[in-house]
């Protein structure tokens, strides 16, 4: 009789931890974005955009396509590394009427500052953005717009001009 009431309590104590442990708050999105804006007076671009990122830092190698010949659209989100200090996106504007195409590439500098919700969730990572840098093949200007990007952001990272497509 005595086996049985130690047993039992040890399955309500059992229960009570499960349950305890079930409620855990981990964000569901927590990979982190950079948004870019279109500047200027036009509100979408008609081209399309082509944005990869390349596998290796010589770019000897295939790069990831991350966005596919978009087109009519006013912003972009670009996921951030985690680890590295400076993420490398080619921008390749192919012209509406035409075969004409361009390509840029941009440097975003950072620094990774890493996040935690709790001790049972996966640590994020959040950047402040330093500095960019860029071609002008097809870009006209990049600014930094607001800095700290974390996975909850509304407000966009940069705003970038494109030559020929401003008024």
């Amino acid at each position: 009789m005595r086996t049985s009431t130690i047993s039992t309590a040890i399955a309500m104590v059992a229960l009570f931890l499960l349950a305890a442990c079930s409620s855990i708050d981990c964000p569901l999105n927590n990979r982190v974005y950079a948004t870019f804006r279109l500047d200027g007076d036009i509100t979408k671009m008609e081209d399309t955009l082509t944005v990869a990122v390349p596998r290796s830092i010589d770019y000897k190698d295939n790069d990831t396509v991350i966005i596919n010949r978009l087109a009519d659209f006013d912003s972009i989100a670009l996921p951030m590394s985690y680890q590295r200090t400076t993420d490398v996106y080619v921008f390749t504007i192919k012209q509406k009427d035409s075969e004409v195409s361009t390509t840029d590439t941009v440097w975003v500098e950072k620094e990774n500052n890493p996040h935690f919700e709790s001790v049972d969730c996966n640590p994020q990572f959040f950047h402040t953005i330093t500095d960019v840098k860029f071609t002008t093949e097809a870009i006209e200007n990049i600014t930094i717009n607001y800095n700290k990007v974390t996975y909850n952001d509304g407000k966009a990272h940069f705003l970038i001009r494109f030559k020929g497509h401003s008024n």
